[in-house]
């Protein structure tokens, strides 16, 4: 294997090592204790945890070779101890983050053309006459500019949440306040397509999060209902305690989505139904927005489907105490 591999016992003294953590490393010792060979924290936490619990762990190791990262994953062993395999992924963060930055540049420079086009385009309409021929072509300039410009936006918000450059002001709020801003936001739409919105609170347990970004969240779960969840009458908005975390739940009563699309929902730019999200107008983005401002927050996010029977998009954020405090992320 070119990853490097170790395996500890039970009490965590090193049993053997493969050629790669040895090149690694340069000084593993058999039958020492594992912190002599490595003194990363993230791989000495995975391992422990792997061993005290007989679950597999994970990590992201920083400190074991300066300059690089390595993806840890920690298994049990039968006869108790651990085995660890590490990854390195320093050149594929060099390529994300080089991927990254190339579409934060190019998002950012298209802006200012863009707005020029749809504002000039926007004059125009008002300058000419309703049965002018010319009126047609303007409002296919200013539509297209105006869906590209949400393209933009939406490119330049994933890349700083992906990033880490988007940063969260984490507050204590209760589920009901982040449900009531939600509902609130999206009363005017429902209205207008002749939905019903109901709130479900079962959770008094309040969270720490931010929330415009939440808000944000739920505003992307929200239209994707309203899109995909036409032909239903009703959008169920609610949250419920499930172990140590808050559930958030968008449930809708549409046609509901095949289950071999639910894995990849959350991936930059994938459709469902590409012409029908043409039509609409969406730029493909709203899910993975949300999906990395969930992971962001310590929560995660899916998605539940039976077809003719609607879809179900949810999210967790970890409980918090009342004493808890505001801080950034």
């Amino acid at each position: 294997m070119q990853d490097a591999v170790i395996a500890v016992d039970a009490e965590g003294r090193v049993q053997w090592a493969n050629q790669g953590m040895v090149e690694l490393t340069q000084r593993v010792r058999l039958q020492a204790p594992l912190v002599e060979t490595v003194r990363d924290p993230e791989l000495l936490r995975a391992v422990k945890e792997a061993v005290d619990t007989r679950t597999v762990r994970g990590g992201r190791a920083i400190a074991i070779v300066s300059g690089k990262t390595f993806d840890v994953t920690a298994a049990p062993l039968p006869d108790g101890g651990a085995v660890a395999v590490l990854r390195d992924l320093t050149e594929r963060e060099l390529l994300e983050k080089t991927r990254r930055d190339f579409i934060a540049n190019v998002s950012h420079e298209l802006r200012t053309p863009l707005t020029s086009i749809q504002g000039y385009s926007e004059t125009l309409l008002d300058t000419i006459s309703p049965d002018s021929p010319q009126r047609e072509f303007l409002e296919i300039i200013r539509k297209n500019a105006a869906r590209m410009g949400r393209l933009t936006e939406d490119l330049l918000a994933l890349a700083r949440v992906e990033s880490g450059e988007k940063r969260f002001d984490l507050e204590l709020v209760t589920p009901e306040d982040l449900l009531r801003d939600a509902a609130q936001n999206f009363a005017e739409t429902a209205g207008g397509r002749d939905l019903q919105l109901e709130v479900k609170d079962e959770a008094a347990q309040p969270v720490l999060a931010d929330r415009d970004a939440i808000h944000h969240v739920f505003g992307n779960l929200l239209e994707n209902a309203v899109k995909y969840g036409g032909s239903g009458t009703r959008v169920i908005l609610g949250a419920r305690l499930v172990e140590d975390a808050v559930e958030f739940y968008v449930q809708d009563f549409g046609p509901g989505i095949p289950s071999e699309h639910l894995s990849r929902l959350f991936e930059r730019f994938y459709r469902v139904d590409k012409a029908r999200s043409r039509e609409s107008g969406g730029t493909g983005l709203g899910l993975s927005i949300a999906k990395h401002i969930v992971l962001a927050h310590g929560g995660s996010i899916r998605a539940e489907s039976d077809l003719n029977h609607g879809a179900t998009f949810l999210f967790t954020l970890p409980s918090a105490r009342e004493e808890s405090e505001s801080k950034y992320i």
